[in-house]
């Protein structure tokens, strides 16, 4: 290089990315995502409020990344978990809209906490066993509850993964799908009220999806407060 050598072109890359503790595959999607949220902003791609969004099905991201559509859909749900992104389903067969965003300092603190021992996927056991994994680091207290039960594995050994604001709530991929199908306007609220409370009271559950799953029905026979339930099947009227 001299100094009148042209980079090539580059992505976007966030410094904080570099100590955040998520896959290598999840930050090379974020920087994906952060380079054509530019290309939005170019476009004028924004929404009502005016917050700039993309439209990039998972199968383009594959694409621009040389890795699987599943790898890609892991990373998305990483990224969401940490707060990086926020999808919008627009309907049946139409790909979401992704809302790219930047943290924060006090986000990106949160992101390179190196205390707790990663949650993610790859540690699931693969013989399905309840084993909990060895701790190379002191687990830090402000996001992990005492009962083992609450540990990121689900039903049947499935391994779950922490959600909501303070992820706290662990729900394996079979119970998202569920709560999703069962209750698919509110079921991300539920689970957003569900980590609150158990943040703000210290209580703890056996079951995150099971108290979900009551908390909706409960809503729902009563008619009134909580969270409504406004969606209907095939024939139905509101």
């Amino acid at each position: 290089m001299t100094a009148d050598t042209k980079m090539p072109p580059y992505l976007p890359y966030p410094r904080f990315l570099m100590e955040a503790d998520l896959a290598l595959a999840t930050k090379l999607v974020y920087a994906v995502l952060l380079d054509r949220a530019q290309l939005s902003q170019t476009n004028g791609w924004a929404d009502d409020s005016g917050q700039i969004y993309i439209v990039f099905p998972i199968a383009e991201i594959a694409n621009a990344i040389d890795r699987s559509p599943m790898t890609v859909k892991n990373a998305l749900n990483e990224l969401e978990t940490a707060g990086l992104i926020e999808r919008h389903r627009r309907g049946q067969s139409q790909p979401n809209r992704i809302f790219v965003k930047i943290p924060d300092g006090q986000d990106i603190v949160r992101l390179m906490d190196k205390k707790l021992s990663s949650r993610r996927t790859e540690n699931c056991p693969p013989d399905g066993q309840k084993t909990i994994p060895l701790m190379d680091r002191k687990l830090s207290t402000n996001n992990l509850t005492s009962n083992l039960s609450e540990l990121p594995y689900g039903r049947e050994g499935a391994c779950a993964r922490a959600r909501g604001r303070y992820e706290n709530v662990f729900l394996t991929e079979a119970e998202v799908d569920e709560l999703q199908a069962d209750f698919p306007a509110v079921w991300q609220e539920y689970i957003e009220r569900l980590s609150e409370y158990m943040a703000s009271t210290g209580k703890t559950y056996k079951s995150h999806a099971a108290t979900i799953r009551r908390w909706a029905k409960e809503d729902r026979r009563k008619g009134k407060g909580g969270i409504s339930d406004y969606s209907c099947k095939e024939g139905e009227s509101l």
